[in-house]
């Protein structure tokens, strides 16, 4: 036999067995992308049909609105206007829109919930709805019904088309004019169209909370941060690097942002930070939690930890929600022994692992300042005697909110139940005014 013979004899094997391993290697690779994508483009779409339900009962809540004359059903249905223009941002966040015009159906659906809140928590006994109101929840109902419409389309069409959301994300970070575009000229077209709805008269409370927005946005002070230091902001928060991010910058809203975007190990992450000095207002980690190993008291522990290292210090809870082996935590900044209300944010712990999987944090990041606080001029005592006698109180603190007008006071907080519905009443600490009114509802959990 030749050299060459005995020489093949010994390496062909070899080079066979390394071929195999590496086809292997590399066939499990991508079997584990495959896996990602997967996962990804169900959520996307679990998202999107969500919002199209959402938006669906919405329109249907805002008419129940209109027709119902029970005081009890109309704060319910107000109530449920509220909750779903909640679920529909939410909804919205959790798809790849980040370069896509959509922030003014966002802006509306906010404004539709922070008024429908407010419309429904008072006593209607008292301050029945107005005709003004009225004519704001028609105007609402129809705005609803063109949403909807535009969405059940678009909707149609991703059924019929057998459309994929990460053929969107492609083509929006592409500019590939070859994909298919129904999708994104759908909401383009959900969005020009709510930009040109005629204005809202949303009454008092939504312009001073507006007003408020705009006038908080420009306090925040410090120098403008690189894309690079927002990646490396980000990697050193979540102890990763900063391969794989994509970064783009954004005037979402009333502020400008830096979006960061990237695969994580389970499911893809999104966050937002301003380019002044890079604070982190906002987060979401859309991974499947299927398990719960830690109790309420450990996933605190996660939280305070993770504040900690995001600079958000001196943080407390008062309010839990418990659902899919996720804790959501409501927070707010304690001073000495007073709540700071407007320093307030939000956070979502995976019970599986205590991973922190989303934020809500501009609340905090544009209202945190130092505050001197004077000592009110009524009494505990004082400011209880201005609570309805029928409220039976569960807790008190001091607390500073703002007021309804956008004004800040300093407030005795008064929480309890009245014909088994609970409330929390704040009382101007100097005036004995009734501040504030919120209600709480039953199947949220105990507030601190």
């Amino acid at each position: 036999m030749s050299t060459y013979g005995k020489i093949a004899r010994v390496f062909l094997p070899i080079t066979l067995v390394v071929l195999l391993g590496t086809g292997a290697w590399a066939y499990k690779e991508y079997q584990e992308k495959s896996s990602i994508l997967i996962k990804a483009e169900n959520q996307y779409q679990r998202a999107f049909h969500e919002l199209n339900n959402h938006m669906d009962s919405l329109q249907g809540e805002i008419g129940k609105v209109l027709a119902v004359n029970s005081q009890k059903h109309l704060s319910d249905s107000l109530t449920n206007v509220w909750r779903l223009t909640y679920a529909a941002q939410s909804d919205v966040a959790q798809l790849p829109l980040s370069l896509m015009p959509f922030h003014d159906t966002q802006k509306f659906l906010g404004r539709m919930g922070t008024f429908s809140y407010h419309a429904g928590v008072r006593d209607f006994d008292k301050e029945p709805l107005s005709e003004k109101e009225y004519q704001t929840l028609n105007t609402l109902y129809q705005n609803a019904t063109d949403i909807k419409g535009k969405l059940n389309d678009v909707q149609s069409q991703v059924l019929s088309k057998n459309l994929r959301w990460m053929d969107v994300e492609l083509a929006i970070a592409t500019e590939d004019k070859k994909l298919d575009h129904t999708i994104i000229d759908g909401f383009k077209a959900v969005n020009n169209m709510v930009v040109q709805f005629p204005e809202v008269d949303w009454g008092p409370t939504v312009n001073n909370l507006e007003v408020r927005k705009k006038e908080k946005f420009t306090t925040l002070k410090g120098r403008n941060i690189s894309e690079e230091e927002a990646k490396e902001k980000v990697a050193k928060l979540l102890d990763r690097s900063t391969e794989g991010m994509k970064v783009t910058f954004a005037e979402k809203g009333d502020f400008p942002v830096y979006s960061i975007s990237f695969e994580g190990k389970n499911g893809p992450c999104n966050l937002d930070l301003t380019r002044t000095e890079g604070h982190v207002t906002w987060m979401l980690y859309n991974r499947p939690v299927k398990e719960t190993k830690l109790n309420r008291e450990q996933a605190l522990e996660k939280a305070q930890f993770f504040l900690k290292k995001m600079g958000y210090e001196g943080m407390v809870p008062i309010s839990h929600i418990e659902d899919d082996h996720v804790l959501t935590l409501s927070m707010v900044h304690k001073e000495g022994n007073i709540l700071i209300y407007p320093e307030a944010l939000a956070l979502k712990i995976a019970l599986d692992n205590g991973e922190i999987i989303g934020i809500q944090a501009d609340e905090y990041v544009f209202n945190r300042k130092e505050r001197v606080f004077e000592k009110p001029t009524l009494t505990h005592e004082q400011a209880r005697k201005q609570v309805n006698p029928h409220l039976k109180v569960t807790g008190t603190n001091q607390a500073y909110i703002y007021g309804e007008d956008g004004k800040e006071a300093l407030c005795y907080e008064f929480l309890g139940t009245l014909k088994d519905n609970q409330y929390r009443i704040f009382i101007n600490g100097d005036t004995g005014e009734e501040e504030f009114v919120e209600k709480i509802e039953k199947e949220e959990p105990e507030k601190t």
